[in-house]
């Protein structure tokens, strides 16, 4: 190293001339060292510490926290959060140890109480998972409703779709734990006890329970009526698929007061049905899970409890699905005629609504069926509610509930009714005690039956083969001389729209041979039609059979009835022998759905009942009515008893009158200076005669005084000629309109029947209301008043103001003049502002661009706004059914209609232009051409399930001096004119109530409308009137009844399938009409009839006499309320009446008035009833004797 240093110094001390960065890479050369030096040794590693495992010996939770926490320490952990998280478990754990450790006090059945914890702990648990299914279905059905949705809200759905999947899973298992759990309870408290002398048997907590999966109910166990009953609403099927939630309403109801409040069930939303069994249909289910306790309540046959069920959702509620709407209802039958609790698991079907709270549960069984759903239910004793609350509710067991036993109403049966009454088709299953007097009717082996009609099949001809089987063996039952088979004549169904009417054919068999397993099977054969013709009634010849219609390719539809009622729990080979003591003919009425082919072997026909829905298909909603009796046969009845079964047209159609009414009335004054617009937007509902309209109107004070401008609209080409648009402005800057100006409207149109001008009908508005109220003023003196501004639906009216009384916007209104059935119009008015002068602003002063800007324009709304004050033409019960079939009318616009009216070339109406001054020339009034008034007859088509209503109200000028009553019928088929046994096809119409306070000679009815339901459109149709001389003479034991003169009258029904609604005074003729008569009437216009009848003497008048009667469309009754022989300004028709005899028809002739020709001794309202029930006594004994006219 020295040498080396030398060397360095020696080299510095050198001045040579080289860079500095040469030099100093010299120096650094020469200080690097001679040998390379080695890398410094590497850190010694930290020894590696060993990973310690838990480990703990034993089953104790408490030893391997501890184990766990020594290990986490050990291997270096030392996060608080996590020791203490440790030592909260460690505590947990020795507390649970702890207790576990304690022993039990000793008893002998400590298992069950176990099970009893644990099942009740799972049920709390089953509770909350069915509540957050609850909400989680309800935030998927709001999610479910919005019209766009951003990628969280979808994101949140399937998430939502998820915790359903994962929450129905586990319930499904904590369901099927309860199950188990149940299972083993029930078991256990069905160990033997100690002996039975020992007290602790007695003193037993439970009581014991059957080894069956369900709690099984004792249906004859005694009542206390002291302590009551509970009711247990399990669930409802086969609801709707639509339905998402509902809820039941119920209430304690007799047939005559109601029992309490009603009481209001949870609301439970609905599943869709996707198990086994029943459901396999597209329908879906609510588990109701409630009870209802019911103490002390007293053993009546007639209580019930009405269940209303309230859902959202279903079928019409697509503008709704969250209200909750009244939809079905029932009523649950509680005792039966012997006053013991109808204990048990039962399943009754919903019925339509309305609801109908006091009829008895008998009579609730005609009530039409709402769908397939049927509410389940179970009923027990007070005593026995604890053990059956703990019942396994489940739709799956929906086997285990069988139909309640309905008691019979004996309040109908005891009293004599005036119609005979449909029994419900399920007989009750009581066991009969019976007397000596009733075992030897019941050992009468004579059986017979009578087939009165098929109701809602297809139109054809059709018969009815009857068959009684033994369902033990598959034969037909025996008699002393045939087997029980029988078959009807054929009948068509052409005179009652959807019936083949069989008048009720009857046959009879001796000395059958009676056995418990009978089963009675009806085949229903029909020869289809493409179209049904009702120029004719035809109506076969007794005994007169077509084997064609026997073949099986013509059988359509079956149907089976129990022949034979006894307890349901005998099998069926203890029902070979059949034992009087305990088993009964099934005698009655019995309406019985029709199934749909093939027919079963009457082996497989179930005897506890008729087969159900599910078995076999049904044959559309046909139904058989057939009566059963043992022994003698009833009498036939000729009294109608069908009655009209349309309900589900008695709520309103969607959007076909939206209700809205003014919230608070005009304030702002209208002052001088100010002015309005009407705006006539369109019409609404035009009868079926109405083509292409337009609307004309002024403004009149009361006095009819002319103010401002005349109005005169266009119609939009492209419109509905039933909803027509307009969309036509005025203006009125008059400053002179008094404060009782009146908006007189009149809607045009060329008749489509008639084919000329026409006023379809009238309206009024008044333009001004005092200020603050809505009262028109009625005195044009100076006065603070308001524009009666807003959109305003407007009623048509058939006829205009007299012209006499002060005009008004009430006037139309007050006068009783018909109306126009559902047609308003549609119109506002609107104040206008002023300009920059304080005038008014007008559009012909304002640029066509900034008439919306300045509120000189406002575009039409839309109906379905609900921007029109609707309250004066709120829709009548008839205008709610009419609106049914209006709404199904075929849409017409504008165009289309005045090509097939106008008569001019094509070429002429291919411009908008042209057929717009076709019909302004058309609707253009001229002085020589008065309007025609609407016919109110061709408002709209007749439909024949609601049938046709008439009322007899008066006669006039009769030529007897005695007691007066009618019947009447329709022609064809004039059946009770052919005689026996035709008669009981179509069956009479009556009078009853006979004003005492009329005369002899002029007799009125107070009946009111008959209604003939479902009648079938025939274009020559007639009203048959027969009207019959009473003489009653008055001897010292009785009274007797005679029928002396009579006198018929007719009128047709139909014009061009339009059913007439109006009154008439029809003339009357001499005696009863003939066969011949009835004949040609079905083959020719009646009136053109009559009139040559007249002239040619084949008919006598009784001059001057004649009959008041009222005819209207079912639908449309209302219209016609007032009877004619109270209401001498009802419109009557007297078209009939002949020409040149109309003063002789006015006059009126004077007689006794009837309460004085009443026998001593007789009150007239007791004597008016015996004469009505006499009337039809001998009514019947003419025709069972045969004395008719041919």
């Amino acid at each position: 190293m020295d040498n080396l240093e030398i060397k360095a110094n020696d080299l510095r001390d050198k001045s040579l001339p080289c860079p500095t960065a040469g030099v100093q890479s010299q120096c650094r050369e020469i200080e690097k060292p001679v040998y390379p030096q080695a890398p410094p040794p590497p850190a010694p590693p930290s020894p590696r510490r060993p990973f310690v495992m838990p480990v703990f010996y034993g089953k104790s939770l408490v030893a391997e926290i501890i184990a766990i926490r020594q290990a986490y320490l050990q291997n270096g952990g030392n996060d608080p959060d996590v020791l203490s998280q440790m030592a909260q478990m460690q505590a947990e754990a020795q507390a649970i140890e702890d207790q576990m450790n304690q022993k039990p006090p000793e008893k002998h059945r400590e298992k069950p109480k176990d099970n009893a914890t644990a099942v009740h702990m799972l049920e709390i648990e089953n509770d909350r998972l069915n509540q957050e299914l609850r909400l989680l279905q309800e935030q998927n059905l709001l999610a479910q409703n919005r019209n766009r949705k951003s990628d969280k809200e979808d994101e949140l759905e399937r998430e939502l779709r998820r915790l359903q999947r994962e929450h129905l899973e586990k319930m499904y298992g904590l369901q099927r734990e309860l199950d188990d759990l149940r299972m083993l309870l029930m078991m256990d408290r069905n160990r033997p006890g100690p002996p039975p002398q020992t007290t602790h048997f007695i003193q037993q907590p439970q009581p014991p329970v059957s080894l069956k999966p369900y709690v099984e109910v004792e249906p004859m166990a005694p009542y206390d009526q002291y302590a009551g009953f509970v009711i247990f609403y399990d669930f409802v099927l086969s609801l709707d698929p639509t339905i998402q939630a509902c809820r039941l309403v119920v209430g304690l109801h007799s047939s005559s007061a109601v029992m309490g409040e009603p009481t209001v069930l949870p609301t439970v939303y609905t599943e869709p049905a996707t198990r086994g069994e029943r459901y396999n249909y597209n329908y879906s289910n609510a588990v109701i899970g409630a009870k209802q306790p019911v103490p002390k309540c007293p053993p009546e046959s007639d209580l019930g409890l009405v269940v209303e069920l309230q859902a959202s959702g279903g079928p019409a509620s697509e503008h709704d699905r969250h209200s909750l709407i009244t939809r079905a209802w029932t009523k649950v039958p509680l005792f039966d005629n012997n006053g013991r609790l109808i204990a048990g698991r039962f399943r009754i079907p919903m019925r339509n609504v309305p609801i109908k709270p006091f009829l008895h549960v008998s009579q609730v069984q005609r009530i039409p069926k709402y769908g397939d759903a049927d509410l389940y239910y179970r009923i027990v004793n007070m005593r026995d509610a604890e053990i059956h609350s703990m019942q396994q509710i489940t739709a799956a067991n929906y086997n285990q509930y069988t139909y309640p036993q309905i008691p019979g109403d004996y309040k109908s049966v005891q009293s004599v009714p005036q119609s005979p009454q449909r029994l419900p088709s399920i007989p009750p299953r009581a066991l009969r005690s019976t007397s000596p007097a009733q075992t030897m009717a019941l050992q009468d082996t004579t059986l017979g039956f009578q087939v009165d009609r098929v109701k809602k099949a297809e139109s054809g001809e059709g018969k009815i083969k009857i068959t009684a089987y033994y369902a033990s063996t598959g034969k037909v039952v025996d008699s002393a001389t045939s087997p029980v088979t029988c078959s009807t004549t054929s009948v068509k169904s052409n005179f009652k729209y959807g019936y083949h009417v069989f008048g009720q054919q009857e046959a009879t068999f001796q000395d059958v041979n009676y056995q418990g397993d009978m089963i009675l099977i009806a085949r229903f054969y029909l020869k289809r039609r493409e179209v049904d013709v009702y120029d004719e009634f035809q109506v076969a010849d007794q005994g007169v059979l077509e084997p064609t219609l026997y073949d099986e390719e013509s059988c359509v539809a079956w149907a089976a009835l129990p022949l034979v009622i006894c307890d349901d729990s005998l099998p069926l080979k203890k029902r070979k022998t059949f034992n009087p003591n305990f088993m009964s003919i099934n005698q009655g009425t019995h309406t019985i759905p029709l199934y749909e082919m093939p027919v079963p072997e009457p082996g497989q026909i179930p005897l506890d009942g008729l087969p159900r829905s599910r078995d076999w298909a049904r044959y559309g909603k046909a139904t058989l009515r057939v009566y059963v009796f043992q022994g003698t046969p009833r009498p036939g009845s000729l009294t109608p008893s069908d009655v009209s079964d349309i309900e589900g047209e008695d709520t309103l159609p969607e959007f076909a009158w939206l209700p809205l009414e003014r919230k608070t009335p005009p304030k702002d004054p209208f002052l001088l200076g100010d002015g309005f617009d009407v705006y006539i937007d369109g019409c609404r509902f035009l009868p079926d005669s109405s083509t292409f309209t337009k609307v004309a109107g002024r403004i009149l004070d009361r006095r009819y005084e002319l103010y401002g401008k005349d109005i005169n609209t266009g119609e939009k080409l492209d419109s509905d000629v039933y909803n027509p648009v307009y969309e036509e402005k005025i203006e009125f800057r008059e400053t002179n309109i008094p404060p009782t100006a009146t908006l007189l409207l009149k809607v045009y149109t060329i008749d489509n029947f008639y084919k000329s001008l026409t006023v379809v009908g009238y309206a009024t508005l008044n333009v001004f209301v005092e200020t603050g109220t809505e009262r028109q003023p009625n005195v044009d003196k100076p006065m603070q008043v308001s524009l009666n501004e807003g959109a305003h639906q407007l009623r048509l009216y058939s006829q205009g103001p007299n012209g006499v009384d002060p005009l008004s916007e009430h006037c139309l209104r007050d006068s009783g003049v018909r109306i126009v059935p559902c047609a308003s119009l549609l119109v506002r008015l609107v104040k206008v502002t002023r300009g920059a002068g304080g005038k008014a602003l007008e559009s012909s002063k304002v640029p066509q661009s900034d008439w919306l800007r300045m509120g000189l324009m406002q575009p039409r709304p839309k109906y379905s706004d609900r921007v029109y004050y609707s309250s004066r033409c709120t829709p009548t019960r008839g205008e709610t059914r009419l609106f049914h079939s209006m709404m199904r009318r075929t849409k017409r616009t504008v165009r289309e209609v005045i090509t097939l009216v106008a008569p001019a070339k094509e070429s002429y109406l291919r411009s908008d232009k042209t057929m717009e001054e076709f019909m302004k020339t058309q609707l253009t009034k001229t002085p020589d051409i008065k309007p025609l008034d609407q016919d109110l007859n061709f408002v709209c088509q007749y439909s024949p399930k609601h049938g046709i209503k008439v009322a007899i109200d008066s006669a006039v000028n009769l030529p007897w001096t005695n007691f007066t009553h009618a019947h009447m019928c329709f022609n064809p088929p004039a059946a009770f004119y052919l005689g026996a046994p035709h008669a009981t096809y179509d069956k009479l119409m009556f009078t009853e109530i006979l004003d005492t306070r009329s005369t002899n000679t002029s007799p009125a009815w107070k009946d009111g409308f008959k209604h003939f339901p479902r009648r079938s459109f025939h274009r020559f149709l007639t009203l048959i009137i027969h009207i019959q001389e009473i003489s009653v003479n008055v001897s010292k034991e009785n009274y007797k009844y005679g029928l002396l003169e009579q006198a018929w009258t007719a009128v047709q029904i139909f014009t061009d399938k339009y059913c007439t609604t109006q009154a008439f005074q029809l003339p009357l003729f001499a005696g009863s009409p003939s066969q011949t008569i009835l004949k040609q009437l079905a083959r020719e216009p009646c009136k053109e009839w009559m009139e040559r009848m007249i002239r040619n003497n084949g008919i006598h008048l009784l001059e001057g006499s004649s009959v008041f009667v009222r005819i209207a469309d079912a639908r449309r009754d209302d219209e016609l309320l007032s009877d004619i022989a109270h209401n001498k300004l009802v419109e009557v028709n007297t078209d009939y009446i002949p020409v040149g005899l109309e003063e002789s028809y006015s006059r009126e002739r004077p007689g006794k008035p009837l309460e004085t020709l009443v026998p001593v001794g007789k009150t007239p309202e007791q004597f008016m009833d015996n004469l009505k029930v006499k009337f039809k006594s001998l009514v019947y004994k003419l025709y069972e004797e045969g004395n008719i006219e041919k």
